[in-house]
């Protein structure tokens, strides 16, 4: 399947990870394990979750406000200002781990309001272009640091050692 088409397709992140742990080429014991990548930010903050887990060929991204990274804190402005930072933190964990916003196949995204959807659009195109990611939106009640919105990612990157002939 080539890239456009996997751009295409709309994978809920349980179903991302169920096949990305059961990978066509190689046998179950050769299956490489999730890897729950952090950086030394991440760690530092010491919050419930991965900044984002490598299964596979599949980079799944936990959701980003649009914090400032000094202080923890929303950056002021609104919808705005808050969208720009969640998505060059999401470019930001992306590229850290040997990906790049090209290799994002679907976001999900959260607004505290959905009137807001446009807003959010109009800063979504400074970080995509066409083809764009499958993507789902959502009014949602109640963000983490009271943010306007959220931002969560799925990478599809093809690893090296799966293009090997799997070893019996």
């Amino acid at each position: 399947m080539n890239y456009t088409a996997l751009r295409a397709i709309a994978l809920s992140t349980v179903a991302l990870a169920a096949i990305a742990n059961a990978p066509l080429n190689a046998c179950a014991a050769d299956a490489p394990k999730a890897e729950f990548l952090n950086s030394p930010q991440a760690l530092a903050l010491d919050r419930p979750f991965s900044e984002a887990v490598r299964a596979g060929d599949w980079l799944i991204l936990a959701g980003q406000v649009g914090s400032d990274e000094v202080t923890g804190k929303v950056v002021p402005g609104g919808i705005g200002p808050e969208s720009r930072a969640a998505l060059q933190h999401i470019k930001k964990v992306l590229e850290s781990n040997g990906a790049s916003m090209a290799d994002v196949v679907k976001c999900t995204v959260f607004l505290a309001d959905i009137a807001e959807w446009g807003d959010f659009n109009k800063v979504y195109r400074e970080f995509f272009s066409k083809p764009f990611p499958a993507r789902s939106a959502l009014g949602a009640s109640g963000l983490a640091l009271n943010a306007r919105v959220e931002v969560e990612c799925l990478a599809y990157q093809p690893q090296a050692a799966k293009l090997q002939p799997a070893k019996h």
